[in-house]
């Protein structure tokens, strides 16, 4: 047999009897590996469509874009870190012009860092990104000013993370 025709029969072989393992297990020489997608990517991106005053707590991103691994909650608003790991965080803000508006970055309840935007008849933007360790079932999350309004019918306003690498600490 020509190198070519084993080469076919090996990749067929090997197709058809991946398709008969099961989504979250890999068959590596005959031995099965457990891998569960959730433990290895967390990955989510959520804006706002809530233009009304902002409550006095988390700020919920009802529109998900991107939600691997489910750690983000659209009720809550709080992503929930899946496990232990180094996790990078973007969040912008665009605030009515008529208003200044303040958004932070919470980690367990403790302020990380903080957005501004003045008004002054102005639409502005700010955003910012932070890197956070993070051990299994730390809360991040987005507060701001109480009864102050986003500009909500363009998609300014995203909260986004992303597991950047798994770690033990």
């Amino acid at each position: 047999m020509s190198v070519r025709v084993l080469l076919f029969i090996f990749i067929t072989f090997a197709f058809v009897h991946a398709r008969d393992c099961e989504s979250n297990e890999l068959n590596v020489n005959c031995c099965k590996i457990s891998h569960n997608v959730e433990d290895e990517y967390a990955a989510f991106t959520a804006i706002t469509t809530n233009g009304d005053a902002l409550p006095n707590g988390p700020i919920i991103y009802d529109k998900v874009i991107t939600n691997v691994g489910q750690a983000y909650s659209s009720r809550s608003g709080i992503f929930h870190a899946p496990v232990p790991g180094v996790y990078s965080f973007s969040f912008s803000l665009m605030g009515l012009h008529s208003n200044t508006v303040y958004m932070y970055l919470y980690k367990n309840n403790a302020e990380v860092t903080r957005l501004y935007t003045a008004g002054g008849g102005k639409h502005e933007v700010a955003s910012n990104t932070v890197h956070l360790s993070l051990e299994k079932g730390d809360e991040v999350y987005t507060k701001g000013t109480e009864g102050k309004k986003l500009y909500a019918s363009e998609p300014y306003n995203l909260f986004s993370g992303v597991l950047i690498k798994k770690i033990n600490f």
